[in-house]
């Protein structure tokens, strides 16, 4: 008997720990896609906000060139700030009146995440032409951080992007302790890198992900998270065992049916939690 209740009160144990793992997982999309939702279904923007709620993300991803009332709208339908996207083309010079702007956003809406998008490279960019943008990057992100901002960047799927592959990436943090990642899992394979490689090396900068699958390596086109070359199950796993705790945006610009994506990612997103929390539990059970 007391045998029995020792091995009920573990499971117990392990199913509360493993609901309680899940329910602190946060899921977002983006504010663009939501309005992709609105004019390919014929409806309006809340109204497809609100089919994107009852689907289950908690989060929002903005640029911070919306409005108020369509911040107010996404507040009072009770999304959470997940991060905010603003194009600052430091790759060319300062920007000083564009990172006020910035700065200002972030403060009056809440936000305290960011994802850079700094410009694009010259073709002909050398290597003091990038080490000046590196330091812009840098000079910037120390500021944020001041102000209370976490300032990332993500594996940008452009060639002349500053944050395009790997190697450029590590220049790139090397020259800012404070800079942060955006992990896309699309944009690896995208420029030819095997995600779970990038996922290993860059585990410790990671501070937001963005959920995006691919038909093939080097293949732009997008699908739903869970249905293309992108091994999710391995991805979320390795991301959780590593004690990532921080959002899942799913994306996936240019879909011909945003809704029925949405769905469908979601639906293989929280699978893949289950079937990480199943593996877990099983190996305690194991132990």
């Amino acid at each position: 008997m007391k045998r029995f209740l020792k091995t009920t009160l573990l499971l117990a144990l392990m199913f509360s720990a493993a609901m309680q793992a899940s329910a602190q997982r946060r899921i977002s999309i983006f504010f663009d896609h939501v309005a992709e939702i609105a004019k390919q279904e014929n409806i309006s923007i809340k109204e497809a906000a609100q089919r994107v709620r009852q689907l289950g993300y908690d989060g929002i991803d903005v640029r911070v060139s919306m409005n108020d009332e369509q911040m107010r709208l996404l507040d009072s339908l009770g999304f959470q700030h997940a991060s905010a996207i603003a194009d600052i083309n430091l790759i060319e010079g300062e920007q000083p009146e564009t990172i006020r702007r910035v700065i200002n956003f972030m403060h009056r809406y809440g936000y305290t995440r960011l994802l850079l998008l700094p410009g694009l490279l010259p073709a002909n960019a050398d290597t003091a032409y990038i080490d000046a943008a590196c330091t812009r990057i840098a000079a910037f992100a120390k500021a944020a951080q001041r102000a209370g901002i976490d300032i990332m960047v993500e594996d940008f799927d452009n060639p002349r992007a500053i944050c395009y592959n790997t190697p450029i990436l590590d220049h790139l943090f090397a020259a800012s302790p404070q800079l942060n990642h955006v992990f896309d899992t699309g944009n690896y394979p995208y420029c030819g890198e095997d995600v779970m490689v990038a996922l290993r090396h860059f585990r410790e900068r990671i501070h937001h992900v963005h959920l995006k699958d691919r038909k093939a390596m080097c293949d732009g086109a997008s699908l739903p998270i869970g249905t293309g070359i992108v091994p999710l199950g391995e991805v979320v796993s390795e991301l959780l065992k590593g004690g990532y705790d921080g959002w899942f945006t799913v994306e996936h610009f240019g879909a011909p049916n945003m809704l029925r994506y949405a769905t469908q990612s979601i639906t293989n997103v929280k699978a893949a939690w289950d079937a990480y929390d199943k593996q877990k539990s099983a190996s305690a059970a194991g132990n």
